[in-house]
């Protein structure tokens, strides 16, 4: 029965994917290996946000493109955490 329990938890753990990103990436690039990212903002000055939803920790990953490559990563406990968080 232990047995059960850790292959049931194992193949939960493995089944939840974390965004995959690294700074300087492309959006485009960003887009392909976060499917479950959803655009939230984007301004004049070509700067964009994309939040993923982190389920198990019930955090929200904010990623900032500007120009199209990947410049900022930040978490928040708040589904609208990009409006409050700190802009450079």
């Amino acid at each position: 029965m232990k047995k059960m329990i850790l292959i049931c938890l194992a193949a939960l753990a493995l089944s939840c994917k974390a965004p995959s990103f690294m700074m300087g990436m492309t959006e485009g690039d960003f887009k392909k290996q976060n499917r479950s990212a959803t655009m939230v903002s984007a301004t004049a000055d070509h700067t964009v946000i994309y939040r993923v939803v982190n389920d198990i920790q019930h955090m929200y990953n904010f990623f900032y493109f500007r120009d199209g490559k990947l410049i900022r990563f930040e978490e928040s406990g708040d589904a609208e955490g990009y409006k409050f968080l700190r802009r450079q």
